[in-house]
């Protein structure tokens, strides 16, 4: 088997996958009619089911359990508490809602909503997953090059390289995809 029919560095991989916790409970999921596109080797995937899709070929099935340390790492520091007054005032509050943030260090980092009350948020800098591990049914289904544009903007621009899909699953908030790629550009894939 060439380099060019494995998963590795520089490819577009298209999967389609289920994503549930210790207890077989659906977290997050692909569909067969939108699958997942990502851009192997640029931190579009949690680091640990990109390890172990590297290598793999189409038609190849991987069940692939992560643990936090090489998924979204272990919960640190504590959740903090805002005034609700201190969000864009077309912002949707809620738990779950994932915003961007500015630290004192200025930098940009994702935070999510976990309690409200009355006029206080709690927000949460930690990913919802953090802590867990993460347990993976991969199904691969395509496999290309790269083309220069994705190297470049360092994310899949879906299965023929065109325009800025970022796949399709259950929760929106991305993703973070995820985690991992630009603020502006989050797959709905945040779990992967």
């Amino acid at each position: 088997m060439s380099d060019t029919e494995i998963i590795a560095a520089g490819k577009v991989a298209g999967i389609h996958y289920v994503l549930t916790d210790g207890k077989g409970k659906v977290l997050d999921q692909s569909t067969e009619e939108h699958p997942m596109y990502y851009l192997h080797g640029h931190r579009n995937l949690v680091p640990g089911l990109e390890k172990q899709l590297a290598g793999k070929k189409v038609g190849d099935h991987v069940t692939a359990v992560v643990p936090p340390e090489e998924g979204y790492g272990r919960r640190q520091g504590k959740a903090q508490q805002m005034r609700r007054s201190e969000f864009p005032e077309d912002a949707v509050i809620e738990v779950g809602a994932r915003f961007m943030v500015k630290t004192r260090e200025d930098q940009t980092i994702p935070v999510w909503i976990t309690k409200i009350m009355g006029n206080t948020v709690t927000i949460d800098h930690n990913h919802p997953l953090a802590d867990q591990t993460l347990h993976f049914e991969v199904d691969v289904l395509f496999l290309r090059e790269a083309t220069e544009d994705e190297l470049t903007h360092g994310h899949s621009h879906g299965k023929e390289g065109h325009g800025h899909s970022h796949g399709h699953g259950q929760e929106e908030e991305n993703a973070d995809q995820g985690a991992d790629q630009d603020a502006d550009e989050q797959s709905d894939h945040d779990a992967v």
